[in-house]
């Protein structure tokens, strides 16, 4: 009896080059699209506006349990093109309505926070009804010392992210 030798199967080299150059063409096509896709939150040192004041304080409020941050920033733009939309500060994000005027601008942005209301806790399930569950607070994008902030800014649809460093405390105010 003779045994056969198998006979390996070997297929085109041309067909495999051809694949392979063109898994290669599509793998680096990709790539170049998701890094020219992607948006860095890069900070500008420079921005089209300036800010001469910039201030922050505590407050506590008439109500027992609320108290909170306000943090003010006044400063001059060339361009009307410029809007303003966040601030990060405290590792907060800060809602701003921006005012502007014929000498600037001025943003002011507050963060509340009210006492929680206690819990019930209780053998029967029915005794908790009620309870709300606990808001977890979002982590801002950026790692901030307490006197920085970051502000969100957009000049003809180009969104930036300006850091401000050095900004005041004053005394905490008690509201009525």
């Amino acid at each position: 009896m003779k045994v056969k030798k198998k006979e390996l199967i070997r297929p085109n080299t041309k067909i495999m080059k051809s694949i392979k150059s063109i898994y290669f063409s599509v793998t680096i096509i990709m790539l170049s699209v998701i890094v020219i896709g992607c948006k860095s939150k890069s900070l500008e040192t420079s921005a089209p506006f300036s800010i001469n004041e910039k201030t922050y304080f505590y407050w506590t409020g008439g109500k027992q349990g609320t108290e909170g941050t306000t943090i003010r920033l006044v400063g001059r733009t060339q361009s009307m093109n410029v809007s303003f939309s966040k601030l990060y500060f405290q590792n907060h994000e800060y809602g701003i309505v921006p005012q502007f005027n014929s000498e600037g601008f001025l943003i002011e942005g507050t963060f509340s926070k009210f006492k929680e209301k206690d819990v019930i806790m209780h053998r029967d399930p029915a005794a908790e009804y009620g309870n709300q569950v606990p808001q977890i607070e979002k982590k801002i994008p950026f790692d901030l010392e307490d006197d920085e902030a970051v502000l969100l800014y957009s000049v003809n649809g180009l969104e930036g992210y300006h850091k401000i460093s050095g900004i005041k405390q004053l005394d905490k105010v008690d509201k009525p």
